[in-house]
């Protein structure tokens, strides 16, 4: 993916690319690239960038933790940085794709490591993330017993045969399924 990075111009290959594998038409992709490299002219965002751009959107929050966990979905070839194409791709899943593609996507952020399943600590990180980044820092304490009791509900009601964990099919199939879940992961 860091060829495209380094490039001033979307080649042909790269704009039928990314129309094939998004929403995006070509003149959308070209205007996503124009935007893109004016922000980030090395056509490169690393995570301090990207945690500058991204806070703006929750000024009285700290959305800092939370930033980590989608800058790193975002770095698919985890290199340290996020090009156009990664940039992209994910902009397009976390926007507009298929439900399907967004609890997959949703899936990885909540599996802090990688490994296939989320644990109870993984769950009360991203949770604890997302709590952070809505509300100001204020009773930290009483923050905390949110963000415990906010992640037990939701690790509970998602590990469907109680083994400690929860697959992709679990997180999956409480997400379309329960209602009552999908609530509860959106605060």
């Amino acid at each position: 993916m860091g060829s495209l990075a380094s490039k001033s111009k979307l080649s042909p290959e790269d704009v039928s690319f990314l129309t094939e594998n998004t929403q995006y038409s070509s003149q959308e992709v070209l205007d996503w690239f124009s935007t893109f490299k004016r922000d980030c002219p090395s056509g490169k965002l690393g995570p301090d960038q990207f945690i500058k751009m991204y806070s703006k959107f929750f000024p009285s929050g700290n959305s800092e933790s939370f930033c980590e966990h989608v800058f790193r979905i975002f770095d698919t070839d985890k290199n340290g940085v996020i090009d156009f194409k990664e940039f992209l791709l994910a902009i397009d899943v976390s926007s507009g794709s298929t439900p399907q593609k967004k609890l997959e996507w949703a899936f990885k952020m909540y599996d802090v490591n990688g490994n296939g399943v989320i644990t109870r600590d993984e769950m009360k990180e991203v949770v604890g993330a997302m709590f952070k980044m809505q509300f100001k820092q204020g009773a930290v304490q009483e923050l905390q017993a949110k963000i415990a009791e906010k992640s037990a509900q939701i690790f509970s009601a998602m590990d469907s045969n109680k083994d400690g964990i929860i697959t992709q099919e679990e997180f999956m199939m409480a997400c379309t399924q329960d209602r009552q879940i999908m609530e509860l992961m959106s605060g």
